[in-house]
């Protein structure tokens, strides 16, 4: 079992913390994902897959998938198969976010962002 350190960031909203493992292998990421999962759910927090779309996070109980440009990669059915509806697509691109509303926008969220993710930046949705 994984016993590395937890590096907790200051996610960019108040009351939301985001963590990302400190990892050398895949089993090894697999193993500490079902580690902080199932911490989380004892804690009542819902815990989201961010990117990796060949990933099927369902297997480690991931409730849910952050899609960055999965609209611009052609992956955003690879989520779909994972999580249904639960997913978010995140485009930072307008020509890719038109793409993504008008192939999967009918089905999920799609988010226009800016890089930044800044308070006062782009922010759409399809």
């Amino acid at each position: 079992m994984c016993r590395r350190r937890l590096r907790r960031g200051r996610a960019r909203q108040p009351g939301l913390v985001h963590a990302q493992p400190p990892v050398a292998d895949r089993q090894e990421a697999v193993a500490y994902a079902r580690l902080l999962v199932r911490r989380a759910h004892d804690a009542g927090l819902a815990v989201g897959q961010k990117n990796l779309a060949g990933f099927d996070g369902t297997k480690v109980s991931y409730d849910f998938a952050v899609a960055e440009e999965c609209g611009r990669y052609r992956e955003c059915a690879s989520y779909v198969r994972h999580y249904g509806r639960r997913v978010l697509a995140v485009e930072y691109r307008r020509r890719d976010f038109r793409w993504t509303c008008r192939h999967v926008g009918a089905r999920l969220p799609v988010e226009l962002r800016d890089l930044d993710l800044s308070p006062t930046g782009v922010r759409r949705w399809c």
